[in-house]
């Protein structure tokens, strides 16, 4: 099975989002440093263990070295100029080795699984593995591969007792759906097709079905194929909060 892991959201400094989100009234923790990437993070937890990862640059020389590394999100960032904003998301597998041979034999361009970790502030380390895969002069990025190294129901009291995982004052939050914007929804509908996942289309439109969250891809003829706003579901009040080209919307 696989389920929406996180989404990645480039900003500036990872480490304003803290003070900035408290306001909104969402729960926001120093996650650490990426040392083999030259990044670091802050992490908003929500239901099921998703989160949204906000990553930033400490280091430009390892950064540049991580971005010349195929179908990353660290490419993905570096191909859009370094503009800051959603990036990419993650699906979180528990079969990472066994994907890796499902999506060879796909005739998918596929590196890993690798094994990586960060440290957090407390000093302790977590790793996980990584798998990233494409085909050549692709115009949309997959997803990419997580598979952590404890089971859910570990990683959740963990983090629930370093308070990583804590309630929201703006309520019992979870990412409802994402929203894209990309040119070609027979590409899409191959996403389903990899991971086994319902979708419902039309012309205009591809609702595919995760089981924590919904993914909406509507057709622009704009070369966008990015995600365009992110729904949370659970809120005690609407609004919509925009941070560094990220629309984030909350609802009740």
């Amino acid at each position: 099975m696989y389920k929406l892991d996180h989404i990645v959201h480039f900003v500036d400094k990872p480490e304003t989002l803290i003070d900035q989100l408290s306001n909104v009234g969402v729960h926001t923790v120093l996650g650490g440093k990426h040392e083999m990437w030259g990044t670091y993070n802050t992490l908003s937890y929500f239901q099921d263990l998703s989160y949204i990862e906000f990553i930033g640059i400490f280091d430009q020389q390892l950064f540049k070295k991580s971005a010349r590394e195929p179908f990353t999100l660290h490419e993905t960032y570096e191909k859009r100029q370094r503009k800051n904003g959603f990036n990419r998301i993650a699906l979180r597998t528990n079969t990472i080795d066994e994907d890796a041979k499902k999506l060879k034999e796909a005739q998918f361009l596929v590196y890993g699984p690798q094994v990586f970790s960060r440290k957090r502030p407390d000093g302790t380390v977590i790793t996980w593995k990584l798998l990233h895969f494409g085909k050549k002069d692709q115009e949309i990025d997959y997803p990419f591969l997580i598979e952590w190294d404890r089971k859910d129901e570990e990683r959740y009291e963990e983090l629930v007792s370093s308070g990583s995982v804590s309630k929201h004052p703006l309520g019992e939050l979870k990412i409802d759906s994402i929203v894209f914007k990309v040119n070609d929804l027979e590409k899409i509908s191959q996403w389903a097709r990899l991971f086994n996942f319902q979708i419902e289309s039309s012309n205009k439109l591809l609702k595919m079905e995760l089981p924590n969250t919904i993914l909406f891809f509507y057709f622009s003829e704009n070369n966008v194929n990015n995600i365009e706003e992110v729904i949370i579901s659970g809120a005690n009040k609407e609004k919509i909060v925009e941070i560094e080209n990220a629309k984030y919307k909350f609802i009740l």
